[in-house]
């Protein structure tokens, strides 16, 4: 019996970063960094339990870290100076993690 090939179609993907993005855009002056990066790592949850099935474990990862740079990018915009530097980033993440990217359903 041959295992299944189950991963994210490239399609899905694009438009979930999209959407991802639309929604950095919206929501980038609404709040301070804290009470966004909540809302980001809950939307980011709502992923990768989704997705997080048998063999798809690196398609959840591309999303994660894509998303993840689509939101420090649109964090930049607020103002005319870069508010971050990827550096400062990367500390802000090793004080307030993103979820990791992990098996929720096994298919088989």
């Amino acid at each position: 019996m041959a295992i299944p090939q189950v991963k994210t179609s490239g399609k899905r993907l694009r438009t979930k970063l999209t959407r991802v993005k639309e929604w950095v855009r919206t929501a980038q002056d609404t709040a301070r960094l804290p009470r966004l990066w909540n809302t980001f790592c809950a939307k980011l949850r709502g992923h990768t339990r989704y997705y997080g099935v048998s063999l798809n474990l690196a398609q959840v990862r591309k999303f994660l870290h894509r998303a993840t740079r689509i939101f420090w990018k649109g964090f930049n915009r607020r103002s005319q100076r870069r508010s971050m530097h990827w550096d400062q980033f990367h500390r802000f993440l090793q004080r307030h993690p993103w979820p990791r990217a992990k098996i929720y359903h096994a298919l088989f």
